[in-house]
């Protein structure tokens, strides 16, 4: 038997307790607000594309190369047909771009970036964790050394472009840290942009989720970017590091600032009960933005699955200057219990001898983000428990998928709730299943 992905109580009991600990921080912001739609007579001045946790091993066959060429080619794709502005102003990598900080995976890097990036499109990067597994693991060549050789002098940047500030963050050491003058530099420089540009945005970039923000910020997360940011609100923070899925509505979060989980090139995943470790998801994936802005300030930020080649549909997002409308609690309010839509269970066996259970997606206000599926033989004996994230990873409504493992030839019995992002749990579908 395989048990339930983590404990079946002590996940409701984590989820209650995260659901209510953001509920108290979005006290004040109002819930109920309907998103507002993007404005017809939106014109974008700015436009940049934001990505992070590429992994790049160095090889030929790298397939993380190819989908990080592919995040350039779709990005200046849209760019051109735009309406009204044709411009890629920025690619920001918000770091992990490598897979152990190698040397022929910064040559790789380089590589793609010089052969991709186009005109005066800027380069925006910092340095993630997997910058330094190389030194940390074998005592290689200096992480840092590799950065400005292969990508850029500086590890931290301040750069206006079109007139919005953009500051990046690197780790101050091999240990993952942020010291206390790498802080007062973040701050120092915050300080230099409010002044020159008000309320008006100002874009941060680092590898881990500020604490306590976004979906993953629970345990992929640094509390001294959070305690630095709480004073700027108009600071719009964009992390990776969790790999955890872009398109999940708790991926971006309003609070003392705005905080957008970026997702990642090399494949996407998910928590059952925020605390208990990750779960893969079951094809291949990957998911990055979009962001525009306009001269007054207003943001959108648009979610694109790099796999499917599309924007996922129902993630276009808009933030008017000074508005905040997509808090932890004012998205909770609209949540309803998934619901499956028509379609039965199937089974089949793949080359590797292990049945693959197949069944139709569920959907409430928001696509279900995991399953918790039950199999039982004809004897009546669970052989499958276990919560797995969905398919919600991709643009395409096209089912979903468990593989359940080796098992005998004969009847089984299949039982599957759909969990919503803020844990709604909608009736269960059920069906029989022969395994052949």
């Amino acid at each position: 038997m395989i048990k339930m992905y983590g404990a079946n109580l002590f996940g409701k009991l984590m989820t209650m307790l995260f659901t209510a600990f953001f509920g108290v921080l979005s006290i004040g912001t109002g819930t109920g607000k309907t998103p507002p739609e993007v404005p017809e007579d939106f014109e974008p001045v700015l436009r940049f594309a934001v990505c992070s946790d590429v992994h790049l091993s160095g090889d030929e066959d790298d397939v993380n190369a190819k989908e990080f060429r592919e995040f350039f080619t779709q990005s200046y794709s849209y760019s051109k047909k735009s309406d009204t502005y044709k411009r890629l102003d920025a690619v920001m990598i918000c770091g992990d771009f490598t897979d152990w900080g190698r040397e022929k995976e910064y040559k790789m890097y380089r590589e793609i970036v010089s052969e991709e990036l186009k005109g005066d499109t800027k380069h925006l990067v910092c340095m993630g964790n997997h910058e330094f597994i190389e030194e940390r693991e074998t005592e290689g060549i200096n992480a840092f050394d590799n950065f400005r050789k292969y990508v850029n002098e500086n590890t931290d940047t301040h750069e206006i472009i079109n007139g919005y500030h953009f500051i990046g963050l690197s780790y101050s050491d091999k240990d993952e840290n942020y010291d206390d003058a790498k802080i007062e530099w973040l701050k120092s420089e915050l300080d230099k942009a409010v002044a020159d540009t008000g309320d008006k945005p100002i874009f941060v970039y680092q590898h881990p989720h500020p604490t306590l923000t976004v979906y993953g910020s629970i345990n992929w997360s640094e509390i001294k970017i959070s305690l630095a940011l709480k004073v700027y609100p108009q600071v719009i923070d964009f992390s990776g590091h969790s790999h955890y899925c872009a398109s999940d509505p708790r991926s971006i979060h309003q609070g003392k600032f705005t905080a957008v989980g970026t997702g990642g090139i090399t494949g996407l995943e998910g928590n059952v009960n925020y605390v208990d470790g990750n779960a893969g998801t079951q094809k291949p994936s990957s998911s990055y933005e979009i962001v525009e802005a306009d001269a007054e300030g207003n943001v959108r930020i648009r979610i694109f699955d790099g796999y499917s080649d599309m924007f996922y549909p129902e993630n276009d997002y808009y933030f008017p200057k000074g508005e905040k409308i997509y808090t932890w609690g004012n998205m909770k309010s609209f949540d309803t219990k998934p619901v499956f839509s028509e379609g039965e269970i199937t089974a089949e066996v793949n080359e590797k001898g292990e049945a693959v259970i197949s069944f139709p997606d569920a959907k409430g206000h928001y696509d279900a983000v995991s399953y918790n599926v039950t199999v039982k033989n004809s004897s009546g004996k669970t052989v499958f428990c276990s919560s797995v994230i969905s398919e919600y990873v991709s643009a395409v409504d096209d089912g979903a998928s468990v593989n359940i493992g080796r098992q005998e030839k004969g009847e089984y019995s299949v039982s599957i709730k759909a969990v919503s992002p803020y844990a709604k749990i909608g009736p269960a579908i059920e069906g029989s299943v022969t395994v052949e």
